[in-house]
């Protein structure tokens, strides 16, 4: 690094345009390196950065974070903060990017939300109420996000999800994606609530597509969902469900709880695209989910509703494996088992929509 400061000494302009990307992740694992000065000068000099992503570290009180609040730092585009420590006025520091589009979240210690006031979930503080002092995190953004990933894992994710759904002004842009993994394992049922808020509130309504869960983690919630009150899609254009099975799992809460929601759906609602992926951690054509599951019936029943007035459908399978012509073929046929009214309505009739189903 020392070597690195050097050159930049002997020519100033050596960091400038380049890199337009920079990536910290210590692994959760303490390291001096965030606290050196030279880290903090080296940073400085690069005044073309676009994307910025800051994974398993503890940056609070870290001297590096105040390059940040340089002009030379407008220009970012995308932020990434996971499971990262900090105050609030250095997550205001990150977020103060004018040219700012794109935002994901997750796993987040915000000092201040942190505080034994706002870890007591549970007796149902209301964050957007005019006696609540906490500082406002949709009030640093400088214009509305493009893409908004959020991963509901702490205390403080919560936190910032509420606020931002009590933000006076549109937090996200015309059509525009919000991604959200939501975990009960993590969350208490006061969560639930402000996740239900969250989407159904003024500052997101511009958003055009919802994308729940993560194709990453084993499923959306460990918990069963399925006594949770609908989620209100009747704003988005598009709505995108992901859910991922393990070997010896059935997506049972889920599909309980977006046939709920998709149940709820206005007729006179703009949405017109569902997506539906399922990812296959472990694939075995001998031992697929039951078909006969109660749960497969409501959410076959739900998608083939008259509430809806779907103009396309994609459903996709996807496997971490290659396979054979007759592998697919079989899972294609196990999945119309699953949803014969869907492979009815939308792959059989002549009704001008327009549907895939992809195995890959």
């Amino acid at each position: 690094m020392a070597m690195l400061n050097q050159s930049c000494t002997a020519n100033p302009t050596l960091l400038a345009k380049y890199p337009r990307n920079l990536n910290l992740w210590s692994d959760g694992d303490p390291t001096d390196l965030l606290n050196e000065p030279l880290f903090g000068t080296i940073v400085s000099h690069m005044q073309n950065l676009r994307t910025v992503s800051v994974v398993e570290c503890n940056i609070e009180g870290r001297p590096f974070i105040d390059a940040f609040a340089a002009p030379t730092k407008h220009q970012i585009t995308s932020l990434e903060l996971r499971r990262v420590n900090l105050t609030y006025h250095e997550f205001a520091t990150f977020l103060s990017s004018p040219c700012l589009t794109h935002l994901n979240l997750g796993g987040l210690v915000i000092a201040e939300y942190e505080s034994n006031r706002t870890m007591n979930l549970e007796a149902g503080i209301d964050f957007s109420s005019p006696n609540c002092s906490l500082p406002q995190p949709q009030s640093a953004l400088k214009r509305p996000l493009q893409d908004l990933r959020l991963d509901l894992i702490k205390t403080s994710d919560a936190v910032v999800m509420d606020l931002i759904a009590t933000a006076r002004h549109p937090v996200m842009a015309e059509d525009s994606l919000i991604n959200v993994s939501f975990s009960s394992e993590w969350c208490i049922d006061e969560d639930v609530y402000r996740f239900q808020r969250f989407i159904d509130c003024k500052a997101v309504k511009f958003a055009q597509t919802l994308r729940l869960g993560d194709p990453d983690d084993q499923y959306f919630t460990e918990e069963d969902s399925s006594e949770y009150t609908p989620l209100k899609f009747d704003t988005f254009k598009s709505v995108e469900l992901f859910v991922s099975l393990s070997r010896d799992r059935t997506p049972e809460f889920e599909s309980k709880w977006w046939a709920k929601s998709l149940r709820a759906v206005r007729a006179s609602s703009p949405l017109k695209e569902l997506r539906l992926q399922i990812t296959f951690h472990h694939l075995d054509v001998n031992d697929l989910p039951d078909v006969a599951a109660t749960e497969w019936e409501d959410f076959d029943d739900a998608l083939c509703g008259r509430n809806l007035a779907l103009e396309h459908l994609s459903i996709d399978i996807v496997t971490m494996q290659s396979l054979s012509a007759q592998i697919e073929a079989s899972v294609r046929d196990w999945f119309s088992t699953c949803l014969p009214g869907v492979r009815e309505e939308y792959f059989d009739k002549g009704t001008g929509k327009t549907a895939f189903l992809n195995v890959y």
